[in-house]
This record gives C-alpha cells, structure tokens and sequence, in this order.
C-alpha cells in the first residue's frame, strides 16, 4: 500500500509568508498613525466646537440685554407719560386726546400710544381722533391685568382687530386722586416692524442661520419668516426639539434639527423683562465648517505618511524574506517531481539555509523508503485483486489510498486514480449514502457492519460490507478498510419466503379498522395490530370470542355472530366495552361471511371501524344547530340566507311574529313568491349589484304586524374560497327608534335651551333661505339685531339664575311681538335677532321695533324678586345684491348707534352709500320708550 507523499493542499487561494509579514507591517504603521491622528482630531474637534457654541451663547446673551434694556427704557417713557398724565389732573377725557398728540415722539418708540377708560373704550390716540368710540379692548388680557394690578403690564402677542397686525401692548395705568384708576395708556409695538427689535432682524450666524423670539407659552414673537407670527411653534404639527427645551425653561445651547430637516447649534436665552425667549439657530454646516476643513487637511496628511512609512516597510519586509520564497519554490518542484534534485542555489547562513540541508535530508530518505513500499503494494494487489470481493483502505478523509480490481471496476475507475478520488466518487451515489452513518462509526474508532442495495443491471441487488478502523500504535486513527460481498441471491430467498404473510400483515396492520378472523367454533385465528393493541398486546389467537369480549358485551353482539354464521353479512353499530375504557367511544362493526368451497361457513372475517369523531360531529351539529336558531330567532331582525337562484336557504323566527310567515314554509322557495311582484321589481336592480359582488344597504318603510316600521336592510355577498359570490346575507334591521332619536336631536341642534327659541345655527340656516328668496322676489328682508340694557349688571348683582329667568321672559315676550311668519332667535348671550321677510319699508320695520319695545315695558316678575329690564334695537333693511354680512354689520352699528344714544330704543341702519363707521341712519332722534 502507497502511502502520501504529504497532506493535501487546500484548494482555497493563500497569501504566502512573506506577504502576510509585508501586509502585517504596514497596517501597523497604519493603524498606529490612524489612531493618534483620531485621538488628536477629537480633542481639537471637541474644543472648537465648544469655543463656537459659547461665542454664539455670549452673542445672543448680548443681544438679549439689549432687547431687555429696550424694554426697560420704553417701560420708563411710558411710565415718565403716566405720571405728567397724572400731574394733570384731568377730570374728563376731552383734554387726553391733545396732550398724546402734543408727544408725538412717542411714536419713535411705539407704533400707536391711546388712553382708554375703565370700561375699555378708546378716549385718545396718537395715531388719529378717527379710531376714538370704535374701540373697546375691555376684554384684552392685558387691559385686565393692568386695572386689577393698578400696574403697568406687558401683554403676551395678540392681533389687532382693526388692521389684523401682529403687536404687544405695554401698558401705565393712570390714577386718580383716590388711587383709583382713571385710564389706562397702551402703547403697542408692531412686530412685523423693526423700530422696536432694530438690527436684532439683521443679525445672522453664518449665511443661513437667523435669530428668533418665543414666549414661553410656545406662541411665535418674532421670525424671519412673518407667516410664523403669532403662531405656535408647532402649528404644522411639525416639532422642534430645542425649541420645545427652550420653552420648558433650558438656557444655553443645544443641538438639533429644524422643521426643514436642517440640523444647527441651537442657543436661548431668556430675556428679563417679559416672558420671551430669544433663540438663534446657527447651521452645523456652516458653523464646523472651518473644523471640518482641518480635519480633512489632517486625514490627508495621515494617508501620505502611511503610504510612504507602509511602501519603506514593505520593500524592507520582502528583501529580508526572499530566501525562504525561493526554498518554498524548491519544496513545491521537488513534491511534484518522480525524483528529488537538491536545491541548486546555495543556501544562505541562517536559519533558512539549516532549513534547506534539513529538507534535503528528509525528501532522499523519503524516496528510499517509497521504493521499499511499493514492492510490499505489488503484493498485495496480486492477492486483492483475486478475491471475490470488494477491498480498499481510505485514509482518515475519506480519500482512497488503495482498492483491488473489483473495486475500481465499480465506476470505470483506474489506478491512476488511487491518491486522487475520495470514498464518495468511487462509489454510486445511492450507496455511499447508505454507507454514511457506518462511516461516520467507523471513524470514531468502531467496526461496523451494514447491508444495503444497490443497482444490478436495472434490478435491485443487495451488498453487505465490513468496516474496520485503522489504528495505530499512538492511538491515532489513520483510516479504515473496507470489505463489500454481494448478497443478492441470498436475499432474493428470503424475501420471497416472507413476501405472502408479510402482504397479509401489512394490509391489516395498516388499515384503520380492527380485523380478525373467527372460525366456527368462535376461536380467534387472526388479527392485526390494532386489535392486539386494543388488548394491551395480549395474544388473541386460539381463544373463544365470548372469553375475550367478556359475557356481558358478547351477549350484545351474539345475534350478529349467529346471523353471520347462518351465512347473512351483518352491520350495526354500539358504543365500545366500558370495561376497558372505551365506554365514550362509538363502533361500526361489519361481520362477513368465510366460506368453503362447497359453500359452507367455515368462519367469519370481522372488521370494526371507530365511529366517535363522527357521531361527536354529528351530536356537535345538531347542538350548534339549535343554539344558533335559538339566537336567530331571538335578534331583533330578519335574518335571511338566499343561493344563486333566490332561492331561501334560511330565516329566523322574526318572519313570523313580524310577518306573520312561518320560516319553514319559507325554505327552499323563492323570495319573490313572500315579497311579492311590485317589491321585487323595485329589490330586483340591488340584488344584481349584491350579487356581483357589492354590499348594498338601503331604507325602507314596512306595515309588519307590531305597524309601521322603518327598516334598514343590507344584502351581503356570500363567497367561496376562491371568491366566487354563492349567495346573499339579507340583514334588515328594525332603526324605527334611532330615527326617531335622530329627529330630536335635531330639533335640539337648532333650539336654544334656556329660551325656547331658535338658536344662531338655525336662524343663520333660516336667514340664508331667506336672503335667497328676497333676491328671487324682489322684496327686501328687514333684521332687527337686540340686546338687554344692563344685562351684566343684572348677572353681577342678582347671580345668574336672576339673568336666566330674565333671558326666558325676554325670549317669551320677543316671540310674542313678532308674526308667524317672521323669525326671532336668541343669537348669543344676551343678543336677539329679528328676521322679518317680505318688509314694503322702513315704516313698516319701525311698527315691529316698537312692538318690541313696549312688550318689555311690563316689569319682570321673577322668583325672588322684580325688576325692569328694557332692550335696544338696530334695523336695518336688505338693499339690492347685500350680503349677509353685510347686513348684519349695518344691524349691529345701529344697535351700537341706539346704546349710545341713551338705550331702550331702537336706530335704523344708514344705506350701504351714506354708512360710515360710527354714524347711524337717519340723523333723527331715536325712537325711546
């Protein structure tokens, strides 16, 4: 046997010594350079970054002093105004508006400075007398903080209602002797403006980076983007990070990304004098730009110094190590060569020439000892090769190192293959698989021994093969022999011997069913597994029926046995042995006759089917059966189920407390023979669209026997599983109810709950209609817009239940004045509206207002007490392609027009042409009560 001349090569390609070393070498100094630099570059990064941040914190900290200052400064002009205001002493309002215009240097620092009395109206302004008795800012935040605190505010951002800017308001209240406050100066400051903020709009950090104002309620004071003003900073419901930190109160600065993705150095500071906080956002890329700049001079330089420290090394690396290349060359030739050849070059000094003699050595004992080895192979294969079997040994990996002639003929192979082809390759495929667990005992030290088949000549053939480990003295397992006989003929006898009883077996043992064979005398002859088991195993051949089925359960079936012995195949069905467990268990028993020849019963084969899975099925359906009839028929809707061809497959029991149809006279009938002709025509276009596919849910209104009824029913497409419509589900349900709740909430909707009368939803939905008909007709509408005299001072001293029962009694006598016809609506608060449609003039408008008026002359009797509550009117009459709006604009002018005038009475509306803002039409004395 020829043994290797040395281990295999791994097929996989290798970097060589001297290359790893070259390679080892230079990423040393690469990675040493990579790692100084980065530490460095952090440290410098980390720095500059922080110098950035704190110059940008130390700017806005600048410039947030400013903006306080700023504040200060005009807080001080102001109060500076408040006081010549109070040295004054002015006893009514006519002298304010002279004196806020004699300091018309206020306007360099605010927008507009106005005086207003205790009640919010304007009395003064800088901007102009026009704007004086228009306006009324009682319900400004800010106006309330300065009465209740008698002390200058600054209010958060809100909009002015005349020109709709964004501005704030400082405010100096004015007192009068009495410490009480006499006025109120508010100056505003527009923020779309930079006469207050100044060069603060100007500053930038880099090219994009910009500054920007918000209160710590989140709402937008400043920005360059003026669309943002007065907005919350997440309006688009967008969110910003820092700036979200900066309204929960962080000062400092804070990396983040903007609404538009972009990500910037972010810095806040909270400014002193109000509520704001003032934040600049300065791009990352912009700001770390010059850093970024060094850091990629700095990688340069570090990709140059390690080409040139890695190209000296590598040169170096390889130098030293040529030698030992050139003697791997010389090993590799002389491994593939017949013949070893020293090595002609002579060999250095060193360690690699030692290197060289040794191997020298080595390969020319190597050859004396192949030679003495293949005279003992010769041997050996001459005795192989003439055995009547198959041999070979196969090192520790499966590769062939010997095989006999039988051997290699098995796949045409050679004996130049011997060394080269694996235990796999010299074998068919379907018998190397059968060999593999045997292999893999084989290797772990033990012999093993298997049979298996294989292909002969297209029929099967059968081998049995020995495997014996090969190990050596040191306990190392250097291969193993393999020894292969074929056994064909041998196992042909056998299986034949065992095909018959073996088929017989097979086929009971594999039915789902007991099987046996009793003959005449009721002894057992045979039976298969199952029944075996049902015994625990017991052997059943040779004893009597009656003892193995017990008295009790034998007497059951006795008249089957006799019946099957009389020559009759019975069927019937029992529940199993209690005694051995089964008791819950179902049986279908079928006993043929055995007959001889001459047509005598010499026995009979018995085969016995459980039954349980399907009489549990079948007691399971009938249960869920009734269940779910029991709950249709209980739902409080007609159920239905209809095939392809309309005909009623099922219903429930509503059909006939509804109906007055008895569900099983229903089945199986068509449903247009119970809805009738007519209906079904009408049903006939959704049943088509249901049937293709489509949930079709409409209203109707039936007479069933409980009456009228207003059903919703819905027709929904029964499908397969590959999706094909098979039939419908008909859902109607009885929603009588909900319709009727629907109404009423309707009428809720459109009703005022205090007074009874129609709320501003319905009048606004009324007036509409109303203005469409009058454009149509020609004929004009007259509104009549009301409120009660002193309604606030009626809630504040009598409470609120007082000012209720007043709203009831007002809203009683207001529909009382007016036609049938005509709408009157309780439109908010304490405000009314008339509509009057159809109106010939102004005269006749004029007859209804007074109406009014007089019907709430009568004193007020209310609970506790009595009192007199009287209204004030503004009518104005439609004019030719007048809007709503407009309309009700010229209404509440009058209505503004007639409180002034005194109350309790009633201003008509100046044409469209001659209104202006504060006049009234016509230039009369009111009408008073």
């Amino acid at each position: 046997m020829r043994l290797p001349l040395s281990l295999p090569r791994s097929s996989q390609p290798r970097f060589s010594l001297r290359a790893r070393l070259s390679v080892g070498v230079v990423a040393i100094v690469f990675l040493t350079t990579f790692g100084v630099t980065t530490a460095a570059l952090y440290f410098i990064k980390r720095n500059m970054q922080a110098a950035i941040a704190d110059e940008q914190l130390e700017r806005i900290s600048a410039i947030a002093d400013a903006v306080d200052q700023k504040f200060l400064s005009r807080r001080t002009l102001l109060k500076t105004f408040g006081d010549s205001v109070e040295s004054h002493n002015f006893t009514s309002a006519d002298g304010l508006q002279d004196l806020v215009m004699r300091h018309e240097s206020l306007k360099e620092a605010f927008d507009n400075v106005a005086f207003v009395d205790v009640d919010g109206k304007l009395v003064a302004n800088l901007n102009g007398a026009h704007q004086i008795g228009r306006v009324n800012i009682k319900d400004r935040e800010y106006f309330q903080r300065t009465m209740a605190a008698k002390a200058g505010v600054i209010s958060e951002p809100y909009r002015n209602r005349l020109n709709g800017l964004a501005q704030i308001a400082m405010t100096e209240p004015v007192l009068d002797r009495q410490g009480n406050v006499a006025y109120v100066i508010a100056a505003s400051i527009n923020l779309k403006e930079q006469n207050f903020l100044g060069e603060l709009a100007n500053v930038k950090f880099g090219k994009t980076g910009y500054m920007f104002i918000t209160n710590t309620d989140g709402i937008v004071v400043d920005h360059p983007d003026k669309s943002r003003l007065l907005q919350h900073v997440n309006a688009d419901g967008r969110s910003n990070a820092a700036a979200e930190r900066a309204i929960a109160g962080h000062e400092g600065t804070i990396d983040a990304v903007n609404r538009k993705g972009v990500r910037g150095l972010y810095a806040f500071k909270p400014i002193r004098q109000t509520n704001w906080v003032l934040g600049a956002m300065y791009p990352r890329d912009e700001a770390f730009a010059r850093i970024e700049q060094i850091e990629r001079f700095a990688w340069a330089g570090v990709l140059l110094l390690t080409f040139v420290a890695g190209t000296i090394a590598f040169v170096t690396a390889r130098s030293q190590l040529a030698p030992l290349s050139r003697l791997r060359e010389h090993m590799q030739v002389s491994r593939a060569g017949a013949a070893y050849a020293p090595m002609k070059e002579a060999p250095p000094g060193d360690e690699v020439g030692d290197l060289s003699h040794t191997f020298d050595s080595l390969m020319q004992e190597r050859q004396a000892s192949q030679e003495r080895v293949q005279a003992s192979e010769r041997f050996l294969r001459d005795v192989t090769d003439n055995l009547p079997a198959v041999v070979a040994y196969f090192d520790s990996e499966q590769r062939c190192l010997f095989a006999n002639k039988a051997g290699l003929g098995m796949r045409g192979r050679t004996r130049a293959d011997i060394g080269r082809m694996t235990m796999q390759e010299s074998l068919p495929d379907p018998v190397y698989q059968q060999l593999v667990p045997h292999i893999a005992k084989v290797l772990a030290g033990t012999p093993t021994r298997v049979e298996g088949t294989y292909d002969r000549n297209g029929k099967e053939g059968f081998f049995e093969c020995h495997l014996a480990p090969d190990i050596r003295d040191d306990g190392v397992l250097a291969g193993f022999y393999v020894m292969t006989f074929d056994i064909t003929r041998q196992k042909v006898a056998e299986r034949e011997r065992a095909a018959g009883e073996a088929r017989v077996r097979t086929i009971t043992d594999n039915l789902p069913a007991l099987v046996s064979h009793v003959d005449a005398s009721l002894r057992f002859t045979f039976v298969n597994a199952h029944l075996r088991a049902l015994f625990d195993g017991i052997e059943l051949v040779g004893k009597l029926l009656p003892d193995v089925r017990g008295a009790e359960d034998f007497e059951v079936v006795e008249p089957y046995v006799r019946r099957v012995l009389a020559g009759e195949a019975v069927t019937f069905e029992k529940k199993g042995d209690p005694a051995r467990g089964v008791g819950q268990k179902w049986y279908q028993s079928h006993y043929v006759p055995d007959r001889n020849t001459d047509g005598t019963v010499r026995g009979f084969y018995g085969m016995t089917f459980d039954i349980t899975e399907r009489k549990q099925a079948e007691m399971r359906s009938a249960e869920s059966e009734r269940r779910l009839r029991g709950l249709t028929d209980n739902v409080p809707a007609l159920l239905t189920e209809l095939d392809r061809e309309e005909r009623v497959v099922f219903c429930n029991g509503r059909y006939l407390t509804w109906l007055g149809i008895s569900p099983d006279a229903m089945m199986n009938r068509p449903i247009r023979e119970f809805i009738g002709d007519a209906h079904y025509e009408m049903r006939k276009p959704l049943l088509a669209r249901a049937f293709a596919g489509e949930v079709v849910s409409f209203e109707q209104t039936a007479r069933l026997l409980i009456g009228e009824r207003t059903l919703q029913t819905t027709y929904l497409p029964q499908k397969n599983a590959e999706g094909e419509v098979v039939g419908l589900y008909v859902l109607a349900n009885d929603v009588s109810d909900l319709k009727q709740k629907q109404l009423q909430l309707d009428v809720l909707a459109r009703e005022d709950a205090l007074t009874g009368l129609p709320n501003r939803r319905s009048f606004e939905e009324h007036v509409r209609d109303a203005m469409a008909r009058s454009r149509r007709t020609g004929l004009s509408v007259c509104l009549l817009f009301l409120d009660i005299d002193y309604f606030k001072t009626i809630n504040d001293s009598l409470g609120h239940a007082a000012g209720d029962a007043v709203l009831r009694e007002f809203g009683r006598r207001l529909r009382q004045s007016v036609r049938d016809t005509d709408m009157a609506a309780r439109y908010a608060g304490d405000e009314f509206v008339i509509l009057l449609e159809g109106v010939a003039g102004a005269a006749e408008a004029q007859v209804v207002a007074g109406k009014v008026l007089a019907a709430m002359r009568p004193a007020f009797n209310l609970p506790s007490r009595t009192l007199h509550a009287t209204t004030s009117i503004g009518v104005a009459l439609s004019e030719e392609d007048e809007d709503l709006a407009s309309l009700f604009v010229r209404a509440d002018t009058a209505l503004y027009a007639a409180k002034k005038e005194g109350k309790n009475r009633f201003m008509m509306a100046a044409p469209r042409a001659e209104a202006r803002p504060g006049a009234s039409w016509p230039r009369q004395e009111p009408y008073s009560a």
